[in-house]
């Protein structure tokens, strides 16, 4: 915008993609932004748009007035409200995909109808710093049938992802991507019931911060998760077994199928991944694990877990492995990589 005082976007009325970049801390953006807006908002012919909203009362300006918006099936979006953070826009582009529905909300507070309206187109999201709401399912989780990435970063409210006992519904059912980073009071990722479907195509998990975190499988999780490829926990310290025994009493040795990697790090309380070795572990690759000095075993056999090509470790940890026969530490030993 230059140092110009008016917007005059509608003068494009032609235009079919704008970018507008601008951090809302900006000076003079404030000024001029509401005006931007508007004549954003007037624009009939724009399939795609990338803008920075300063706050919430500015997207909601925008999806009250556009004929695009509420018209256009084809109309892409990638929409930034609140305080724009460089460190977090990185961690967003890593999951994020261009010709996904983008919706970025920072530092922002309570449940806004707005948001919940955007959601339901939006492809990939990101909660940071988000103030007044304990779950997501408070933006109506249920409706949220197009989210494939979604991003929870210092948002120190919420204490479990989806409460189950909000919706009926299934929920999250074409996720792809949780990334869930320094949320202090986190104890669950789903609590209650959990519908068919949910969580059906999540590929890929990753904790991080998360200091009161206890289960991460909750009853029902597990049976759901079909398509998971990649687990990382880091830095949760409440943390004693990745699959937890009391949650998952019955579970079947075909468990997450597609599992690849896992990955444990800094998890001081951790004492075992699974209760024994009745697990297949039929597509496990690769396990990396530091600083988990409790942990005095794996949940593998002669038998299963026959993909496995790698286990990186501390070497004192590895030395320090308690083995249920000499076959098993013989076979494992090959495949150890010192970290």
């Amino acid at each position: 915008m230059g140092n110009h005082t008016e917007a005059q976007v509608s003068w494009f009325d032609t235009l079919e993609e704008l970018s507008i970049d601008v951090g809302s801390s900006k000076e003079g953006w404030d000024k001029i932004v509401e005006m931007v807006v508007k004549e954003v908002a007037m624009l009939k012919n724009f399939t795609s748009l990338q803008f920075c909203f300063p706050n919430i009362d500015h997207l909601d300006l925008f999806v009250k007035h556009s004929p695009v918006w509420e018209k256009d099936s084809y109309f892409t979006f990638q929409f930034s409200v609140g305080f724009h953070d460089s460190a977090c826009a990185q961690i967003l582009e890593s999951i994020d995909n261009p010709t996904y529905n983008f919706l970025k909300l920072v530092n922002g507070q309570g449940v806004d109808p707005v948001i919940v309206k955007v959601l339901m187109k939006t492809n990939a999201f990101g909660l940071i710093g988000h103030k007044g709401v304990s779950s997501l399912s408070a933006f109506g989780i249920e409706k949220m049938n197009k989210m494939f990435n979604c991003l929870i970063d210092k948002c120190h409210e919420i204490k479990t992802i989806v409460d189950g006992h909000k919706t009926s519904e299934a929920a999250l059912k074409w996720l792809e991507n949780l990334y869930i980073k320094n949320v202090p009071k986190l104890e669950t990722i789903w609590e209650g019931p959990i519908g068919d479907k949910s969580l059906a195509q999540l590929t890929s998990i990753t904790l991080c911060k998360c200091p009161e975190l206890k289960k991460i499988f909750s009853h029902g999780m597990i049976q759901r998760l079909l398509q998971l490829k990649h687990l990382r926990v880091e830095e949760c310290y409440q943390i004693e077994e990745i699959i937890m025994e009391s949650e998952n009493a019955q579970l079947v040795p075909q468990a997450l199928p597609k599992l690849k990697t896992l990955i444990l790090l800094d998890l001081h309380r951790l004492t075992r991944i699974w209760a024994n070795d009745s697990l297949e572990w039929p597509s496990l690759q690769g396990i990396e694990i530091s600083m988990c000095d409790m942990l005095k075993s794996l949940p593998f056999n002669q038998v299963n877990a026959t993909k496995l090509q790698s286990i990186k470790g501390q070497q004192s940890w590895w030395r320090d492995l308690v083995w249920e026969d000499d076959a098993t530490k013989q076979r494992l030993q090959s495949l150890y990589i010192r970290d």
